[in-house]
């Protein structure tokens, strides 16, 4: 063996010893007494119901930094518009500026390009709003439509 390897092999080894070790908690221990599961039947249908207020509990409200994170999280079907776009003209590039109407449900209600928009390309725009039609966020607030923008820049791969 070369020295490089043994070096590589030596600092491996040394990664996975100062890795923890993954141990399970109490709580991820399988159930130890079956004999009080019939009794804990009805305790049960309470705590369903406990989960479903936890549930509506842990539901996100959509906020500025909610709407830019979940716009980030759906930037495939805007690089995929662009990828398209810029088949027909390679120096496609710029600010693409869309105002998001956010209906009480999340749904998108609607999505309007910014006629200050400096990548002003038709066919990607008419992709763009066929995309952001799918597009769900967060419930408002208020459970009111409400209005957030958000600026996508856009340029060729260097």
């Amino acid at each position: 063996m070369t020295s490089t390897v043994r070096s590589l092999l030596l600092l491996l080894g040394l990664a996975l010893a100062a890795t923890p070790a993954c141990k399970k908690n109490e709580e991820s221990a399988p159930p130890t007494d079956i004999d009080d599961e019939a009794d804990d039947a009805d305790a049960d249908d309470d705590d369903a119901d406990d989960a479903d207020d936890a549930d509506d509990a842990d539901e996100e409200i959509l906020s500025q930094t909610l709407f830019e994170e979940q716009v980030q999280g759906n930037m495939d079907d805007v690089l995929d518009c662009y990828v398209q776009a810029s088949s027909e003209n390679a120096e496609l590039a710029g600010k693409v500026i869309v105002t998001f109407t956010v209906a009480g449900d999340g749904s998108v209600e609607t999505a309007e390009i910014d006629e200050s928009s400096s990548l002003n390309d038709e066919g990607m725009n008419s992709c763009l709003k066929g995309k952001f039609s799918g597009w769900t966020f967060a419930k408002p607030p208020s459970g009111e439509p409400m209005t957030l923008s958000f600026p996508f820049s856009l340029a060729p791969a260097s």
